[in-house]
């Protein structure tokens, strides 16, 4: 009936093509617009009011216009066609793409498929683009191929592209493994293919294209392809082996997200705000691999493979145990920016505990939602935070029983997934989570003990226990909603928005024994409509059994469900789930474990180890590099500046430009004053590069800032500025001169000094630190190295306040309300300059210091201490009874 179909599409095309062609001058001969505009031009309508004299003429000129605009397009796509080429894109004609639909749905309802695909400019080499993978040696005669046999492989194999092909489908379908996209992408780069263009992103790739394919590809007629050691196909009761691909993620976790907009014979995609993609061009973007992030400041960490990490349309493979999908990765990255938040609330100096840097699988999955075209970004932004990702509860309501190898895996992601949940502003979608200490410890193991309080995570003892937790919620809800005569929670936040927040709860526990299981049932049907929920380790008889795989794949296995079950659930190991859940936790507390457990190693900041070096007499330059005379005529020293906008100032000399890349380096080897592995500056700098790219973009970088660097010194200094030695690149401090290496060692020297000389140190390093590091640069690796330099401002501020409080008031008042504009979340400030108000009398300005750090921490969802708020208070009583 395939025929039926094309005939209708046929009608109903040429019924359009006839309203927009035919359908505005019949209207206009119909009726007689000529003669009215005549009429209303020498004003012989007397019926007719002024307003309309003035608009009718200007309606039907305007349809004309239009009309003929629309001819035009068309004609000019009717061209290409016909030429089989594609037709340019008039940005002058705003109905070219109207045109070029209709012009496009004739011509494919009138084709056989066949034809309708040759239309799309096949190339020569294949007789037909249905076929998908023919393997094409120099002795291909031009015969027949036996279609019934399994071809053998040959040396030679190309692959057609077909409109919605990527790299990985195209190597899971042809080589049996997704993973291989990458020797497809590496064979074919810089070709130039016969139907136009070439391949040098390869994330978008054009249909027409033939790919040459490693020797060991197979053809799909009879030979099926070896299944990926590391995926497992998921039943077809669920979902389909491989998903379509999409110009949007289809994972069930990911609300909404702009997607791509390709522009034929542009290498990169353009991010437009609408789901749409250019019908020459339908590029999937295929999944990238990385080596996996590294901010390690330690060369141990970099001298050791990072685990790859895999990134596709659907989510991050954090390890063959872990996988994630984006909307989780999206709460988790955004968790991130709170917990730097809330160090900076926390801080109160001196500088003795040094800031750690993050879990690693945190910075992959940070990194993987940066490397997303596809997902807004959560930036580090003081002016905006960013809140959590949208609700993420990824299992029907009422209760969701799990089997097989991967229920525990499972089960620890649902309990990050709840616990990721909401934000600062979003109290209604903070979701809860209520679970037994044995189920916990069986998840997550003996490091358990070390998450310590939570207000989202319940921890009770017993599964009797939690069951009685679930109905005390289950009654306060029912009781909240009978006061307002409602039966729905989402009606209740729509009519009520003041009423109390009722966040979703979970309930993860293993199956309830038989002499609870009835009770677990009730409890269960009445939490459908509730926000409560249940996820249970075993079946369960009441309700929907899952049965899921190590990878995360689904099959319903017993049961039934009201809703759709998800084909594919997050899973993490036990690790990586401590450590995610570790964040979170301290993102949400702003506290910071005292025991931190085994599976979160920790790792200084190598900026602020550099501070507590003891610093030697002269600069030491690496190992074969010859000394610098230093000349009698003048400095030799380049000015390179890193707090506020990175910049090089002082240059004298005429030369090439700074390249952004070489910028960011500047401000990498700044805070690495030891220097750093080119490896470990690759994989934190050349993320989209291959390692045996990285290092010669690496190479090249230092080049331009060598060059640049030499521009700004008074007197030529060869062997200079970046320097190299044993694999490692390094600022030298002999010839470059570097602003945040002058703030640590002007705090190095203050906490040792007393007196004036205290006083000075202290005044010098308040007037460098003017803003933070790398003011307006995004560098995914930033963030540690920020709030290192941030507390060596803050600590200045606040030690000078402490020696002018006394004696100058006023300076010391003007100097903190400088140091709350460059950090206005850290509470210690407000309350030391409560103190300085107080000492200048004023009450007022105490009042509005305690209004302002309420307004600050509200984006962290937290509130000023208790103590902060009593010193407020008394502050202000005490001038007043004066």
């Amino acid at each position: 009936m395939a025929w039926v179909r094309r005939l209708i599409a046929a009608i109903a095309n040429t019924v359009l093509v006839v309203v927009f062609v035919i359908g505005p001058p019949a209207a206009f001969v119909y009726y007689d617009a000529a003669s009215i505009l005549q009429q209303l031009a020498l004003h012989d309508s007397g019926d007719v009011r002024p307003s309309a004299r003035q608009a009718a003429p200007l309606m039907i000129v305007s349809i004309g216009v239009l009309w003929l605009l629309l001819i035009a397009s068309m004609l000019v796509e009717l061209s290409g066609r016909v030429r089989g080429v594609k037709a340019p894109r008039i940005s002058y004609l705003p109905l070219h793409g109207l045109a070029s639909m209709l012009v496009a749905g004739q011509a494919i309802t009138l084709l056989s498929p066949a034809a309708a695909s040759a239309s799309t400019v096949a190339p020569p080499v294949q007789p037909s683009a249905v076929q998908a993978a023919i393997p094409v040696t120099a002795a291909t005669t031009g015969h027949q191929q036996d279609t019934d046999a399994v071809p053998t492989r040959k040396p030679h194999a190309f692959y057609v592209v077909k409109k919605g092909d990527y790299l990985s489908k195209i190597a899971r379908k042809n080589l049996g493994n997704s993973h291989r996209w990458t020797e497809i992408c590496d064979l074919n780069r810089h070709r130039h293919f016969k139907v136009g263009g070439t391949l040098h992103d390869c994330d978008l790739i054009y249909p027409g294209w033939d790919l040459r394919l490693p020797a060991d590809a197979r053809s799909p007629y009879g030979a099926a392809p070896v299944k990926p050691p590391t995926t497992r196909t998921p039943p077809p009761v669920l979902t389909p082996p491989t998903p379509a691909p999409s110009t949007t993620p289809s994972s069930p976790a990911v609300a909404s997200s702009p997607s791509i907009t390709v522009n034929p014979g542009v290498d990169s995609p353009v991010i437009g705000p609408s789901a749409r993609v250019s019908p020459s061009a339908p590029a999937s973007p295929s999944p990238i691999t990385s080596s996996g992030p590294s901010t390690s400041a330690s060369p141990a960490a970099s001298d050791s493979e990072s685990p790859q990490v895999t990134i596709d349309e659907h989510g991050v493979q954090l390890s063959p145990s872990s996988w994630l999908p984006w909307g989780l990765a999206l709460a988790i990255s955004a968790a991130v920016v709170l917990v730097w938040l809330q160090r900076r609330r926390h801080f109160t100096g001196p500088d003795d505990d040094p800031p750690t840097l993050l879990p690693e699988p945190v910075v992959t999955v940070r990194r993987a939602v940066a490397r997303n075209p596809r997902l807004v970004r959560a930036d580090i932004d003081d002016a905006e935070t960013p809140a959590l990702g949208p609700d993420l509860t990824p299992l029907p309501s009422g209760g969701t029983g799990i089997t097989g190898d991967g229920a525990s895996a499972a089960a620890r992601a649902a309990l990050v997934t709840v616990l990721a949940s909401g934000g600062p502003y979003r109290a209604d979608a903070r979701g809860e989570v209520v679970i037994d200490a044995a189920t916990l410890a069986t998840l997550l193991g003996s490091d358990v003990v070390t998450l310590g309080a939570w207000s989202r995570l319940h921890v009770v003892d017993s599964v009797d226990d939690a069951l009685t937790m679930i109905e005390s919620r289950l009654l306060h809800r029912s009781r909240i909603l009978d006061e307002h005569a409602l039966t729905d929670l989402d009606e209740l936040r729509q009519r009520v928005p003041d009423e109390e927040a009722l966040p979703p709860v979970m309930l993860i526990t293993d199956t309830p024994p038989a002499g609870a299981r009835m009770r677990a049932k009730v409890a269960l049907a009445l939490g459908g409509g509730l926000d409560v929920s249940a996820l249970l380790l075993g079946e369960w008889a009441h309700g929907a059994t899952v049965e899921v795989a190590p990878d995360g794949y689904t099959k319903l296995v017993a049961g039934q469900s009201t809703e759709p079950v998800p084909t594919r659930l997050p899973v993490l190991d036990p690790a990586a789930a401590i450590q995610i859940l570790t964040t979170l936790r301290e993102a949400q507390t702003g506290e910071q474990l005292a025991i931190v457990p085994s599976a979160v190693p920790v790792v200084v900041v190598p900026l602020h180890a550099s501070r507590v070096t003891p610093a030697s007499a002269e600069p030491q330059l690496p190992a074969g590099v010859p000394a610098v005379p230093v000349a009698a005529a003048g400095p030799v020293k380049a000015k390179l500046r890193v707090i506020g906008s990175p910049r090089i100032d002082g240059i004298v000399h005429d030369g090439r430009a700074l390249r952004a890349k070489a910028k960011e380096l500047a401000v990498f080897l700044a805070v690495h004053p030891d220097g750093v592995e080119t490896r470990t500056i690759g994989d934190n700098i050349e993320l989209d590069a291959r390692i045996s790219q990285a290092a010669q973009r690496v190479h090249t970088n230092a080049s331009n800032l060598r060059h640049v660097l030499g521009r700004a010194a008074v007197l030529e200094t060869p062997n200079a500025y970046v320097v190299k030695s044993g694999g490692r690149y390094k600022l030298d401090p002999a010839t470059v001169d570097v602003d945040v290496w002058t703030l640590r060692d002007l705090m190095r020297k203050a906490t040792i000094a007393s007196g004036p000389a205290r006083r000075e140190l202290l005044t010098a390093a308040c007037d460098l630190y003017t803003a933070p590091l790398a003011e307006g640069a995004d560098y995914e690796w930033l963030a540690p190295h920020r709030e290192t330099v941030r507390r060596w401002g803050t600590e200045a501020h606040l030690l000078l306040a402490d020696c002018l409080l006394d004696s100058h008031p006023q300076e010391a008042s003007d100097l903190l309300d400088k140091a709350i504009g460059l950090d206005r979340y850290n509470e210690a400030l407000y309350v030391k300059a409560m103190h300085a108000r107080h000492s200048l009398g004023d009450a007022d300005g105490i009042r509005t210091l305690l209004r302002a750090l309420t307004k600050a921490l509200a984006d962290l969802d937290a509130e000023p201490q208790d103590d902060t708020r009593s010193l407020a208070s008394k502050l202000r009583t005490s001038l007043e009874q004066k």
